[in-house]
């Protein structure tokens, strides 16, 4: 009697323990799965990257990743707050950079557009950038522009285009390195030009971990469905042939 009733207890058990089981697996199918959150970190650059969510740069994004279960998490700052974001992993893609070389950061095939030459802004002649030894020379908050010079100077980071030129206008810079595009309307005839750098391609970069090679991965075979649907000339519409994308397939 008490062997049978022992038996009777173990089967109850076991009933219980398959009957809780199932339980989990059912609501385990009921929930939906929570997407993987992925953090953008990026500089704030007018029509490309917007706090919002909402520019160029972004809408790739998402459109390159439409077939992975990804959030995208957008936090917009300036260059340099962005880039000590990504480095110190507090987000796992960077918009945008150069290609480098260095172990923290991977990079995709594809890129996302291309950086208009770099120029060297002064109000007098240069004959050389050799003549700035020792000199002031402004750039923009993060850009790390004196990586163009082959002399050392005293390098200014400026928080805003306008001031970078109007610095060098009253003479409190010898030069000043930016873009063609964000050279003031009236200084445009003043200005004295020397370009320190040709145009180059800007990638997102991802982490260097296994998470972030696969997303890299991820990107450019969203990119390449893009590409091959015409869906990415119709997103880029007139900025598409200044991306310079190849004219073949990859």
């Amino acid at each position: 009697m008490a062997q049978r009733w022992q038996c009777g207890q173990w089967t109850r058990k076991v009933a219980k323990q398959i009957c809780l089981l199932c339980l989990v697996i059912c609501i385990s199918f009921a929930l939906p799965l929570q997407a993987k959150t992925v953090t953008v970190a990026a500089g704030a650059w007018g029509g490309m990257t917007a706090a919002d969510g909402s520019g160029l740069y972004f809408q790739v994004l998402r459109e390159a990743l439409s077939g992975s279960d990804i959030e995208l998490k957008f936090r917009v700052t300036n260059w340099k707050r962005a880039k000590q974001m990504f480095y110190a992993n507090r987000a796992d893609l960077l918009i945008a950079d150069y290609h480098s070389t260095g172990s923290r950061q991977f990079f995709p095939l594809w890129h996302l557009d291309m950086d208009p030459p770099v120029v060297l802004f002064s109000m007098r002649p240069l004959a050389s950038v050799d003549k700035l030894q020792g000199k002031t020379v402004g750039w923009m908050l993060g850009y790390e522009f004196g990586q163009f010079l082959p002399v050392s100077v005293d390098g200014v980071e400026v928080s805003a285009e306008q001031f970078g030129f109007d610095m060098l206008e009253y003479g409190r810079l010898d030069a000043y390195i930016s873009y063609e595009y964000n050279v003031p309307q009236a200084l445009r005839s003043k200005l004295k030009r020397l370009q320190l750098a040709p145009a180059q391609a800007l990638f997102p970069v991802f982490q260097n971990t296994f998470n972030g090679r696969q997303l890299a991965a991820e990107f450019d075979r969203g990119m390449q469905r893009l590409y091959q649907s015409g869906r990415l000339a119709q997103i880029y519409a007139e900025h598409y042939q200044q991306a310079n994308f190849p004219a073949v397939q990859r």
